[in-house]
């Protein structure tokens, strides 16, 4: 199974019993550490073939990582004999249903609910799929029970107001609804079934405005697009109505009740004489203007124009010809209406030409016009938080993990996330979760979390930093992989600004929350004494995986005007561009120490003696700032969000000054600007 970036695996240094590994494995699974729990479960199973709880928990990975054959089969094998826990067969009971096996799902729940007639979940979960199965009245029974045990819960109210719902009793149905969204008002499924039963009984608009509830709280729910193109339908708006099916078929193409649908509307808008005057274009999926129109299905050939058209476009943005691509978009565009793909692009184009404002009225045209597009909605996200709007930001961040290629990367934590509610007394799991840079910078907010939420606060973080996490945190900071404290609900380091409401007006914050080690510092001290100051850190390079390492990184050949006479460069430039420092510029005084460099401790230490860091946008930045050290960060012209816009200070960091490319790629007027700076600084001259 794929799921989460490589970490730690169990160590084998001492043999653990049968109960232990699955303590273990069920504690790595909470967590959202799956790659562990599940090695722990096959070791089980190697061990002892078709064990019925290493069998569960894997079919429960299995399930959640989208492989249900495998999850199936795996929670079968866990319920094979009759003394199979009720907990095993309700969630047997789940994904039977789930994959259309109504009468094997019924079995399931039926043995649960004999086996242990309090449980909750066994009862809910028979009482939905005797619904599907269309025995409502049945369903009824079931879903009042769960409600008898669970009166607070919104699950509960809204699956009996579903049962409600299908033996007409319309009334009682919506007062359940309500009931659920007052407990818990971001439950997209509540607002869209309120949407519907409203629908049913006539009231439109209030109908409408559940169902734009529902797809604001998630973009991806498809019964909220069918519900919202009913009820435009109804209102006798069939264009609106075929616009939102076609905002549902765009990220669910092969939805069959979407399809059905967008027939019928089609149909109903070729009737009205306003349909003539619509504008029209050709769509993969949908199409997206100022007003997006539904448009007719294209033809391959059409869709491979749209194709074609793409991958020129992206290939000039490679080539930084933005201009060009921009012009090569407007003259193939239909601006009353165009795929999404390519409005897309024509946001990205004017983005990267520094026209960020036009970029964000398309970016927020298409995440209005397309709620479900998560690409589109990223974009937008990180040119908001580059413009400092960080209200509007953190809240389109979220979905960052919602992407094709970055959904294996979301950890399956098995409690609840923290919205920055008061937990007094609880435990909060905080954990690490992209570069180093990034958990660098956002460790800062620990204290702020500690401080809204009144938890005890635990961090995960990567093995690399955790020095930094523990004189931070102390014990409470503990190495990716490892299983943390007993918790009751968690956070990604990079949604805590959501959760807690991070303005740009709250920053910087705390200053100085990082430390070096002291004993590092004297190592480095001893190593440096011998050469002239002032002493200036280098880095020219990021990871060169990164995605826009292209942009930001440089060669250490593009410093020749750095050269100045009497500045020992200490470079700490790390991976495979650390070897330029053996060919530096003439005249620059370089001292190449990546060799001597094990760890970030080494790189804190260099820089609580430098004078000075002249970096790249990379990791040595964020650590230079959070230890509230000089540095100087050299920004390509379409920096990322994090160091705003048209300016050279940035409000993380105090120490920090930014130099920013005038023009994209122009690393030459960035490195005048900053000999000229140093020559200021320390009085030297052009070596």
């Amino acid at each position: 199974m794929a799921h989460e970036p490589a970490t730690p695996t169990p160590k084998a240094d001492k043999l653990l019993s049968l109960s232990q590994a699955m303590q273990q494995a069920h504690a790595h699974w909470n967590a959202g550490q799956a790659n562990q729990a599940e090695i722990l479960c096959r070791r089980i199973l190697d061990a002892s073939p078709g064990q019925a709880d290493a069998s569960h928990l894997l079919g429960l990975i299995a399930h959640a990582y989208g492989q249900p054959a495998l999850a199936l089969d795996l929670l079968r094998q866990a319920c094979r004999t009759d003394a199979a826990p009720a907990v095993y067969l309700g969630n047997l009971a789940e994904v039977c249903r789930q994959q259309g096996l109504l009468a094997d799902g019924e079995a399931a729940a039926r043995r649960a609910t004999k086996q242990d007639p309090r449980l909750v979940m066994a009862w809910n979960n028979l009482g939905i799929i005797l619904q599907e199965a269309g025995r409502s009245a049945e369903s009824v029974n079931c879903l009042e029970r769960v409600v008898e045990l669970q009166p607070d819960s919104p699950e509960a109210l809204n699956n009996l107001g579903n049962a409600y719902v299908g033996v007409n009793r319309l009334e009682e149905a919506r007062r359940l609804y309500v009931q659920a969204l007052a407990l818990r008002s971001d439950y997209a499924e509540g607002h869209s079934n309120l949407a519907f039963v409203l629908g049913e009984l006539g009231d439109y608009d209030a109908a409408a405005d559940a169902a734009h509830r529902a797809i604001a709280c998630n973009p991806r729910l498809a019964n909220a697009y069918i519900n919202l193109a009913g009820i435009e339908a109804a209102r006798l708006r069939p264009r609106e109505a075929l616009q939102w099916t076609e905002a549902l078929l765009a990220f669910a193409p092969t939805h069959p009740e979407a399809l059905e649908l967008r027939t019928r509307l089609r149909t109903a808008c070729s009737s009205r004489a306003a349909t003539a005057e619509a504008p029209a274009t050709s769509t993969d999926t949908a199409s997206v203007g100022a007003h997006p129109a539904a448009a007719t299905a294209p033809a391959a050939a059409q869709a491979q124009d749209v194709h074609d058209l793409a991958q020129r476009v992206r290939a000039l943005l490679t080539e930084r010809q933005n201009a060009e691509a921009e012009r090569l978009l407007r003259d193939n565009m239909d601006p009353r209406g165009a795929p999404a793909a390519l409005w897309r692009l024509l946001g990205l184009t004017m983005k990267f030409q520094g026209r960020v404002q036009e970029a964000a009225d398309i970016q927020t045209m298409l995440a209005t016009a397309m709620p479900g597009n998560l690409s589109a909605r990223f974009d937008l996200a990180e040119t908001l938080l580059l413009q400092g709007d960080f209200e509007r930001g953190w809240l389109e961040y979220r979905w960052r993990y919602s992407l094709s290629h970055t959904a294996a990367m979301d950890r399956k934590v098995q409690r609840p996330r923290w919205d920055g509610s008061r937990i007094t007394g609880q435990t909060l799991l905080i954990h690490d979760e992209q570069g180093y840079g990034d958990t660098l910078q956002f460790m800062r907010l620990i204290d702020a979390a500690r401080a809204r939420s009144g938890a005890r606060v635990v961090l995960e973080v990567h093995p690399d930093l955790l020095p930094f996490a523990r004189r931070l945190l102390g014990p409470d900071a503990f190495p990716r992989g490892q299983i943390p404290p007993p918790f009751d609900q968690h956070c990604e380091l990079m949604s805590l600004p959501m959760a807690i409401g991070l303005r740009v007006a709250d920053l910087p914050g705390q200053v100085g929350y990082l430390s070096a080690d002291a004993a590092r510092v004297e190592k480095w001290r001893k190593r440096l004494a011998g050469l002239p100051r002032p002493w200036v850190a280098l880095a020219w390079a990021g990871r060169p995986t990164h995605s826009n390492d292209a942009n930001r990184s440089l060669a250490l050949a593009d410093m020749a005007p750095l050269a100045l006479t009497g500045i020992t460069y200490l470079a700490i430039q790390k991976g495979p561009a650390a070897a330029q420092a053996t060919a530096a510029p003439h005249g620059m005084n370089i001292v190449p120490l990546d060799a001597e460099i094990a760890d970030f401790d080494d790189t804190a230490a260099i820089l609580s003696l430098a004078d000075l860091l002249i970096s790249v946008d990379s990791s040595p930045v964020h650590l230079a700032g959070g230890l509230n050290r000089p540095a100087w960060v050299m920004l390509p012209f379409l920096p990322d969000w994090r160091w705003l816009l048209h300016r050279s200070d940035t409000p993380w960091y105090p120490s920090l000054r930014l130099f920013r490319q005038p023009a994209p790629g122009d690393w030459k007027r960035v490195m005048h600007d900053v000999g000229r700076a140093l020559a200021t600084r320390f009085h030297r001259r052009r070596a």
